[in-house]
């Protein structure tokens, strides 16, 4: 899920998620610290980056014997944990569930798939009655597991903590039809920045989606984009996915609401990496990106009355998560994390607890001899020992600096001295509603002194992983 929707970019119809924001602090500088689903999991989940366990693509996952979770340090001081949907990505987000979940009182429920008549992961309108639409057997589910939760507590006292992820936005985009009634799809706007500017290495770029519109695949590359009538409709049903899952949202909040919980309980919301809908010519993930790291973030939390409403530009990472969401509800902060407690900003939104950001996406699929100046493949199904290249990325309140550096598949480290690709986009004045503004000129040549001065502080950062 993209972190420009409703009121803070595209038009996309969200009531309940804005309703939800004006109870917490909605965080506009959140970021993943890899932009595909698990890898990404695997990092939030334990507070601990992708370099720290080695985890770059769907094939390893951390060691279940060195390292907890939010869940399972929840677990292991009181709460009743109960998951569903992605959580995880491995294991239909079961993974190492009986370490993590109270899986003896309620099953981890894993997470299924849609079939759509049109439309695959590269998109595509995906309309369906809600009984065959997978989300939504999860909210039912989720009202199962979250009742019997919330009965418990006020029978024993036993504090909950319930984790549901749901699968909208991911393609194929399944919502009901009155979902994509409420747009009209020749109004949407495509973005005006279609292609890669010349100025960005092709390396920056993954060909990695077939763009389709009702099962019609569409070419496209760094230099030509597909269609606008092929940009509005993936968007159109899109958007529509983002309000379906508000939909969900916002019945599971009424729950918590008609027990009088409401008020009584931390409520996080975010995702796990964002989307690209055709800015530079880029479609889905797996990149560097403002579009495609950056992700919505939003807390609720009890009797913290100064962030309630309040938008603050303290930058997170996701792994923040894991030892702030502790400290929030009283517990103590995880050992041997990488994450931050940044748990102060609630009580002055205006602080800036942090104001840096680090992620990284790996390169497969390339000659090493051919250079930087070429479209990559993902990573997800290529063992670590095999990549070709890993690119870091530092992101600042005035500029994201990308360093693109060859893999050693022998040590699992990047050659810190050999040859490198820059990326360098100014953000000044980056009021955070508009990712097609942004990061479309490399500024490396004409800004030397910042590239420089970014690349020491990425690689100090990046060398203690």
């Amino acid at each position: 899920m993209r972190a420009d929707w409703g009121e803070y970019g595209l038009p996309v119809v969200t009531p309940n998620l804005d309703a939800l924001a004006k109870d917490s602090l909605l965080f506009e500088h959140a970021f993943c610290q890899m932009s595909v689903c698990s890898p990404s999991r695997q990092s939030f989940m334990t507070s601990r980056r992708p370099d720290t366990n080695q985890v770059w693509n769907f094939i390893d996952a951390n060691p279940t014997n060195t390292t907890t979770a939010t869940p399972g340090h929840f677990k292991d001081h009181g709460y009743l944990t109960l998951g569903l949907g992605k959580t995880f990505h491995e294991n239909g987000g079961a993974w190492n569930a009986d370490a993590y979940w109270s899986t003896d009182i309620k099953p981890y429920y894993q997470y299924g798939s849609n079939h759509c008549p049109h439309g695959n992961a590269g998109g595509g309108h995906c309309i369906l009655p809600d009984d065959q639409i997978w989300d939504y057997t999860l909210l039912q589910v989720t009202f199962e597991y979250l009742d019997f939760a919330m009965e418990n507590y006020k029978n024993t006292s036993q504090p909950f903590y319930v984790m549901t992820g749901f699968r909208d936005p991911h393609a194929p985009w399944a919502a009901p039809q009155r979902m994509y009634d409420l747009y009209n799809e020749s109004a949407i706007l495509p973005p005006q920045h279609k292609v890669l500017d010349p100025s960005v290495p092709k390396i920056a770029w993954s060909h990695q989606l077939s763009v389709i519109t009702n099962g019609t695949s569409f070419p496209f590359d760094p230099y030509h984009a597909v269609p606008d009538w092929v940009n509005q409709n993936n968007r159109h049903a899109y958007y529509a996915a983002v309000s379906y899952v508000d939909e969900h949202i916002g019945q599971t909040l009424a729950k918590l609401k008609a027990a009088d919980l409401y008020d009584d309980t931390i409520i996080l919301m975010h995702a796990d990496h964002g989307y690209a809908l055709g800015e530079h010519g880029m479609w889905e993930k797996k990149s560097n990106w403002d579009m495609a790291v950056r992700v919505p973030l939003m807390i609720k939390v009890p009797g913290k009355p100064a962030a309630a409403g309040r938008v603050t530009s303290s930058y997170t990472d996701l792994v923040d998560i894991f030892p702030t969401l502790a400290v929030l509800a009283g517990l103590p902060a995880p050992d041997g994390v990488d994450g931050d407690d940044v748990s102060a900003v609630f009580d002055n939104p205006t602080t800036l607890v942090k104001s840096v950001a680090y992620h990284q996406y790996p390169a497969c699929g390339m000659a090493v001899s051919a250079g930087f100046n070429v479209t990559r493949d993902e990573c997800n199904s290529t063992p670590k020992n095999q990549f070709n290249y890993m690119g870091y990325t530092v992101r600042t309140p005035d500029w994201r600096y990308t360093l693109w550096l060859v893999w050693d598949n022998v040590t699992l480290t990047p050659d810190w001295d050999g040859v490198r690709a820059e990326e360098l986009y100014n953000h000044t004045n980056d009021n955070s509603s508009s990712f097609d503004l942004w990061e479309n000129v490399n500024l490396v040549k004409e800004h030397p002194e910042a590239a420089k001065a970014l690349e020491t502080q990425l690689v100090a950062f990046f060398q203690k992983h």
